[in-house]
């Protein structure tokens, strides 16, 4: 880059009124000139306007002056005058930071100024101009009335970024709202008007709730403070209060002690980790969906043995259902209950399901069968490259995970009762692709 001083005029060049080429063109292109003090000076021409543009640039005393030819017959064709002007804009960009380039589409034919107008934009180019005036009966500017006023590409490009930041919300792109959106912080030359500003802040909040959320970190989510949606245009995907409610309810963890309460919480929980795993499944992040399918199975099973006061990972040694799976394990010769750290008995998913069986729960036999559940093995899941192994165990095919993820939704709807469809429809909400 240059230095941050280097100010670049980029102007097309029009025919002007032949007769009074001094009165209609030059002067007026002067006048635009002269309104500040310009490093360099960019003169865009077609074939026609070449040698006026050339006459212009030896008349600049002082300004560094060069001319950049449209190929001829290209002042007519938009796309082509584009390429063109994208081609320049983008060569003086690589020594000019975009804030010091204004761009002037006053001349030129139409196609040349629509071009010019794209090219800026794509570019990112915040300043255009233009010259307007009385205007005589051939809807010429009139010599000596010209006033060179300016516009800010960057409503335009505000409003796109929002509808971009709707449409990343609206398909579960969450953290990327946040790298599109207009930002305040930026150099005053790009500042943004104040209602683009507040919106995006607005958004921003609501985007922070919904990355929160879907990384699972419900405290997170739960504290942050969104308003009302900057329009109409956003009431599908905004947070609702019952999204706000469910995950306050998630970050409420209760006391491992308090049975009953860590059995109602687990559930939902279970719930919000089954919708987290088919946008997982949606967005092609098998490994992450197969880990999470393994995690809700273990979880279906914790819920459950809190409802009948036991905690996998804090057994009572004492209890009729631990003791039944001791001896069992000892006759079958199967592994026994583990011991942790402090010598409590804890129990994998494998022997929750036992317990379960031993306390005569109906969920038993359902979890059970998962026991032979092909893609939540433990040799598959525990050399999974997220939890023990070093590469992918996840299947290449989303309709095997599709399955497993409905066949744990049935789990979850014999797990938590009447109250899981009210849940899903909660935890499920932020797949507005789907809605």
């Amino acid at each position: 880059m240059t230095k941050p001083g280097t100010r670049t005029l980029v102007m097309t060049v029009g025919t002007g009124d032949l007769d009074r080429l001094e009165e209609t063109l030059f002067a007026p292109l002067r006048k635009s000139i002269a309104t500040d003090a310009w490093t360099r000076v960019v003169l865009l021409p077609s074939s026609v306007t070449e040698d006026l543009a050339r006459t212009l640039r030896s008349r600049l005393d002082g300004t560094a002056a060069e001319v950049s030819l449209l190929p001829a017959g290209d002042e007519n064709d938009a796309d082509a005058a584009y390429a063109h002007f994208d081609r320049v804009l983008a060569a003086i960009l690589q020594d000019v930071a975009p804030e010091h380039v204004v761009v002037d589409f006053t001349r030129g034919t139409k196609a040349m100024s629509a071009a010019l107008v794209l090219a800026a934009i794509r570019r990112a180019v915040p300043r255009l101009r233009y010259v307007a005036g009385r205007r005589d009966r051939r809807g010429m500017v009139e010599p000596g009335s010209e006033q060179v006023r300016e516009i800010r590409t960057t409503v335009a490009d505000g409003h796109r970024r929002l509808d971009l930041a709707r449409e990343l919300l609206r398909r579960g792109d969450f953290a990327a709202v946040a790298n599109v959106l207009p930002d305040s912080d930026r150099s005053p030359a790009e500042t943004y008007p104040d209602d683009l500003l507040a919106a995006s802040r607005a958004v921003r909040a609501a985007a922070r709730l919904y990355t929160a959320w879907d990384r699972l970190d419900y405290a997170s989510a739960a504290a942050q403070k969104v308003g009302a949606p900057p329009s109409s245009d956003w009431d599908q995907v905004w947070p609702t209060d019952a999204m706000r409610a469910w995950v306050t309810a998630l970050d409420r963890e209760p006391a491992r002690a308090d049975c009953p309460a860590m059995a109602a919480w687990l559930r939902k929980l279970a719930v919000d980790l089954l919708a987290n795993g088919e946008r997982r499944v949606r967005q092609g992040q098998n490994e992450d969906a197969l880990v999470r399918a393994y995690r809700l199975l273990e979880l279906l099973g914790q819920a459950r043995l809190f409802d009948h006061s036991l905690d996998s990972a804090n057994l009572d040694p004492a209890h009729d259902a631990v003791l039944a799976v001791q001896r069992e394990s000892e006759r079958k010769k199967r592994k026994p209950l583990s011991e942790g750290p402090s010598g409590e008995l804890q129990a994998s998913r494998f022997q929750v399901g036992r317990l379960l069986r031993h306390c005569g729960d109906q969920l038993a036999g359902p979890l059970l069968r998962f026991d032979n559940e092909a893609l939540l093995r433990p040799t598959l899941r525990n050399n999974s490259v997220l939890v023990h192994g070093f590469t992918a165990r996840a299947p290449d095919d989303p309709a095997l995970l599709r399955r497993l993820f409905r066949d744990l939704e049935g789990l979850a709807r014999d797990a938590c009762g009447g109250e899981v469809a009210d849940w899903l429809r909660i935890a499920r909400s932020p797949a507005f692709d789907r809605t």
